[in-house]
């Protein structure tokens, strides 16, 4: 396979734009962009893959790839941080949460963490490459930027029930979602296949008033599978 050029500069990996999901079009081709760099992840490093070689294993013109994304090192750290973002069980809408107890709302924020970890564990090569890579493809920047949405939502949504009204809720949000890509990046590296046991360490450790919601595995299957 051919190598790519020579990393670009970091400024310029910064300018790459996430494509607009919302057009049928756009969505379609990042899914092939997606898959076709999870494949080729399998046997080789980010800085081997060359954007050609992506295009053409996806299917996708070259003219379309740079209408959306500065570089492979962009593409990759918004598909990547986006997978697991698109696993959160929590809706947008704090609204739709309303009729919820705290202690499902807990369950249905559990079963996003659960869901990330199982993804995580299924491509353990590709994320370990994301967070071990030699050049700065922003990945833990933009996984952050994902995750402190996702808590800011969960938070609210706790919030609207009455639950840790007190705290102030940028503070817990940026808590949060470090601590959730230190964490991923901890089982990425590890060898363990309990995502199970995992969930349940990980919300023994939240903040007390997350934790004390949370009733680990005793939750049956719709809890699990969150709250519609």
């Amino acid at each position: 396979m051919p190598q790519s050029t020579a990393a670009p500069s970091a400024t310029s990996r910064r300018q790459g734009a996430s494509a607009n999901l919302s057009e049928p079009r756009a969505a379609r081709t990042h899914e092939a962009l997606t898959t076709s760099l999870f494949a080729l992840l399998r046997d080789h490093d980010l800085t081997e893959i060359s954007i050609s070689e992506l295009c053409r294993t996806a299917g996708v013109h070259r003219t379309t790839f740079y209408g959306h994304y500065a570089d492979i090192y962009a593409f990759a750290a918004d598909a990547f941080a986006r997978m697991l973002d698109d696993l959160a069980n929590v809706a947008d809408d704090p609204a739709s949460f309303d009729d919820s107890s705290p202690e499902a709302i807990t369950a249905a924020y559990a079963q996003s963490v659960r869901q990330e970890l199982i993804h995580i564990r299924d491509h353990r090569p590709a994320y370990r490459m994301m967070f071990g890579t030699r050049v700065d493809a922003g990945f833990r920047r933009e996984l952050f930027q994902r995750l402190l949405r996702r808590a800011a939502i969960s938070i609210s949504i706790w919030q609207r029930h009455g639950v840790a009204t007190e705290i102030d809720a940028a503070t817990a949000a940026a808590y949060i979602a470090g601590g959730s890509v230190g964490v991923f990046e901890d089982w990425a590296n590890s060898d363990e296949t309990d995502a199970d046991a995992r969930t349940d360490e990980i919300m023994a450790t939240s903040p007390s008033w997350c934790s004390s919601l949370y009733q680990g595995n005793s939750h049956d299957t719709d809890a699990r599978n969150g709250v519609k």
